[in-house]
């Protein structure tokens, strides 16, 4: 019997970083202006993660096959 597949999907990452640079684009506008330069830092740093998974993943979907099993002794 084959084994089944092992499948992970990296797009509720995604959708969290997504979320997470939302939040900070809102809170922007009414913090100082030196909040607002840590703030876009971290909105730079959010996009490039993103589009590193984006790159690594593809699809956001990976099916692994898992190893066989070794024999007991």
């Amino acid at each position: 019997m084959a084994k089944p597949k092992l499948k992970i999907s990296l797009s509720p990452i995604a959708a969290q970083i997504d979320k997470a640079q939302k939040k900070l684009e809102s809170l922007r506008p009414r913090v100082s202006a030196a909040d607002q330069k840590d703030i876009d830092l971290e909105i730079k740093d959010l996009r490039k993660c993103r589009k590193g998974i984006t790159a690594f993943c593809g699809s956001m979907t990976h099916i692994f096959k898992p190893a066989p099993k070794k024999p007991k002794k």
